[in-house]
């Protein structure tokens, strides 16, 4: 396939600036606009309730090996005494 190149088409006339939006780049946007935005930009937006429901939270135990034996020990001593009151 062999493609052939064309002359300017009304493609290229699209691309061109227009002058009188060109112009609109000059427009300074009104202060208390500028002030909101960078307000709304500024405050975190509150979580909904599912994505405050479903965020991760971080759960630490920190045992040391003594309390450790010792809840192991406390633990096995309940369940021979509840084991011997079954009986």
């Amino acid at each position: 396939m062999s493609r052939t190149l064309q002359g300017p088409g009304p493609a290229d006339a699209a691309e061109k600036p227009i002058h009188e939006l060109s112009m609109l780049r000059d427009v300074q946007p009104p202060a208390a606009l500028v002030a909101r935005v960078m307000t709304k930009l500024a405050e975190p937006r509150l979580p909904s309730m599912w994505q405050w429901l479903r965020r991760p939270f971080p759960i630490e135990i920190r045992l040391s090996p003594l309390t450790v034996i010792c809840l192991t020990l406390g633990l096995a001593a309940l369940f021979v005494l509840i084991g011997a009151t079954i009986k």
